[in-house]
């Protein structure tokens, strides 16, 4: 899938220059519908007026209401795809966003592909989350394609710095330029458990569960004493 010039996208930055420069990409990139808002009220002036397709927010607002407000907002009422970018990456700042669901997490200064492929893959999992059929597949990017992994065909995932390594069921591996907890949030939660911080399991493939180790066919994963109490829970 190729980003299509008729979505609409709605820019909400306080600071103008970075606002016109993501303005700058976008129109290179094709699309002529770009809405620009300075706070979260009026972004939502905008939302409601202007029905964007796709919301890319900074965090810091400059204002009473955060991006995280505005992200909440567009996870729970407006069901709108969005993405945090952000010059912040502190892991409370961190937290408090990803319980809102964003559909990707961008840091200052991100470069242009990583701006368009987060875009495309946010735009592509909201056009094809009602399908039901493919609500049971994980959307990557593949090159210039977009990939359909099935649910089931991921055995787990292993976290590779800034990248995730996919194991599938087959013995396949895939290398994917995306972070192991963004494509965790992708996944149903009640089917893949984070096991330890570098491993998120598929549930429906897992053998045996001892208080350090989980067995997955013939592969032992450790597991995390943080995680060690949702595990119990599980398997109670």
């Amino acid at each position: 899938m190729s980003i299509q010039n008729n979505h609409s996208v709605l820019i909400v930055e306080d600071e103008l220059l970075i606002a016109e420069h993501i303005s700058r990409i976008l129109r290179s990139a094709g699309f002529s519908n770009i809405h620009v808002a300075i706070n979260a009220d009026e972004a939502i002036a905008v939302i409601k007026d202007q029905k964007p397709n796709i919301v890319l927010t900074d965090i810091m607002l400059g204002s009473s209401k955060t991006g995280i407000d505005l992200g909440g907002l567009l996870q729970s009422e407006y069901k709108i795809p969005f993405i945090y970018i952000t010059s912040h990456s502190d892991p409370e700042m961190l937290s408090k966003a990803k319980h809102t669901h964003p559909n990707a997490y961008l840091v200052k200064p991100f470069k242009k592909e990583d701006l368009l492929v987060a875009i495309e893959l946010a735009l592509f999992s909201a056009e094809t989350i009602t399908k039901p059929k493919e609500s049971q597949s994980l959307f990557i990017k593949d090159g210039h394609a977009i990939a359909q992994i099935p649910h089931d065909d991921i055995l787990y995932l292993e976290a590779e710095g800034n990248y995730t390594l996919l194991h599938a069921n087959t013995g396949k591996r895939r290398l994917i330029r995306i972070a192991i907890t963004d494509i965790h949030e992708q996944l149903p939660l009640e089917d893949f458990l984070r096991v330890h911080r570098s491993f998120v399991v598929n549930k429906k493939h897992i053998t045996e569960y001892k208080s350090s180790m989980i067995h997955l066919k013939n592969i032992q994963l450790p597991v995390g004493r943080t995680y060690k109490d949702l595990l119990n829970d599980q398997f109670k």
